[in-house]
């Protein structure tokens, strides 16, 4: 509920966001609120994955993504995420969240996702999503990678590889 006034801003943004093609890095300035911070006057860390989420709907909407995938009966969901902090984020800063597919394999894309403050990086996070039909069953990346004229991605073997590792050593 806390994120509610910052999703309705993302959807009202859309029409006015510079268009960007699939595969692409976009960028999305964001200011720390009050209702962000923990206890410790930082920012909690499950916030960071809703940061995440915004980042990924900007970069979708800039992608014309949006459009295309619910055109296709399709939509899409996280599998997985993993995050590592480096710096804290503190209230008002305005700090800078990065989207970028880093590629895919047959059934993943796998997103990297960078926040910097003044230039610094703060955390860094790799999430793996995965396209579903809305009657049912999965799309393979590759019809994905299709309906955006065949974006060719750099290998993302070790990358696929670095997040099965974490999620088979450290997850149920």
């Amino acid at each position: 509920m806390h994120m509610l006034l910052r999703t309705i801003l993302i959807f009202l943004k859309k029409p006015f966001l510079v268009p960007s093609k699939f595969g692409d890095k976009t960028t999305v300035s964001m200011r720390v609120l009050p209702n962000d911070l923990d206890l410790m006057w930082h920012v909690n860390n499950g916030i960071y994955f809703s940061y995440m989420d915004f980042g990924r709907w900007d970069s979708i909407f800039r992608m014309g993504a949006f459009d295309k995938i619910r055109k296709a009966g399709w939509y899409f969901v996280v599998a997985s995420e993993t995050m590592k902090f480096k710096k804290s984020l503190k209230l008002w800063d305005k700090f800078e969240l990065e989207t970028h597919i880093k590629g895919h394999d047959e059934r993943y894309f796998f997103v990297h996702q960078k926040f910097t403050l003044k230039g610094e990086l703060v955390a860094t996070g790799l999430v793996k999503v995965r396209f579903l039909k809305h009657s049912g069953g999965t799309v393979p990346t590759e019809e994905v990678v299709a309906l955006f004229e065949g974006h060719k991605f750099e290998d993302t073997k070790e990358l696929a590889e670095d997040l099965y590792v974490l999620e088979s050593k450290y997850l149920i």
